[in-house]
């Protein structure tokens, strides 16, 4: 099942190119998300400029603008290609993406308004109810409202720097999970977890708990990347999890086990 990400909303927040090269730029970025570029796959910009009937200098552009927020590499006279990262590099990622996302929640819990209490919860209660249950594969809505539910996080530190830069790891992120076999993930003790954890996080930032809401929040981002799958090959075999707040931790070689290669 081929889901869909809405990056064109996303790349319009945070990206400066506009025009026929913005447009380009939206699409190769969505192939990259949607895993239909994958890990080390060459992109020939030859094609690409007679499939949108341009000239090269904004399909170059384009590229170029994706290479440097970590997508592809372009080297001289000899291509583009995408990047294919190493265990140790999605490991990197995984723990500073956890940490960022724990800092925001942190401020979240300090600087939020009563009225966006009630719409996260609202949005965590949505998720719940079409939460798949064991056995069913994950749907379109339950995908995007979980990245809605970070999403209203970001708004609520009210720190526009934040939220953008936050906005860009979710992209990374998709990116990593959509060159494997994310639509394969189905309910169980996973997205039961992840659900308690949520509605936790909820409760903590509701209460301006702001330590236990940052320690929360990279414990579920830690958490959700070790079940998700991060490859073409096979997916990550789902770990038994032991939910406790915890400080946080670099995660361990064995976090993610194979690796080959996903929001608002």
């Amino acid at each position: 099942m081929e889901f869909r990400i809405r990056a064109n909303r996303m790349a319009a927040e945070n990206r400066a190119l506009s025009g026929k090269t913005g447009a380009i730029c939206d699409e190769i970025e969505m192939r990259l998300l949607r895993g239909r570029y994958r890990f080390g796959q060459e992109i020939l910009v030859n094609d690409l400029v007679k499939e949108f009937g341009a000239s090269r200098a904004p399909v170059m552009a384009a590229l170029n603008y994706l290479r440097a927020e970590g997508y592809l590499i372009i080297t001289p006279q000899v291509g583009c290609k995408v990047v294919s990262p190493t265990l140790s590099e999605i490991e990197d990622f995984v723990f500073t993406f956890s940490r960022v996302e724990g800092a925001i929640a942190s401020m979240a819990a300090k600087r939020h308004y009563a009225n966006e209490i009630a719409l996260l919860d609202e949005t965590q209660q949505k998720i719940r109810r079409i939460a798949p249950k064991k056995g069913q594969q994950i749907t379109q809505p339950y995908v995007d409202l979980i990245a809605d539910f970070h999403r209203q996080i970001h708004d609520m530190c009210h720190s526009q720097f934040a939220g953008d830069r936050a906005t860009r790891n979710w992209r990374v992120l998709d990116f990593f999970l959509f060159n494997g076999s994310f639509g394969n993930i189905q309910g169980g003790p996973s997205l039961a977890l992840a659900d308690q954890q949520r509605a936790e996080i909820v409760e903590v930032i509701a209460r301006r708990d702001s330590a236990a809401a940052g320690r929360l929040m990279e414990k579920h981002m830690r958490d959700k990347v070790k079940w998700f799958p991060v490859t073409s090959k096979s997916p990550a075999p789902e770990l038994p999890e032991e939910h406790a707040a915890e400080p946080a931790e670099r995660p361990s070689a064995t976090v993610l086990t194979t690796v080959g290669r996903r929001r608002r």
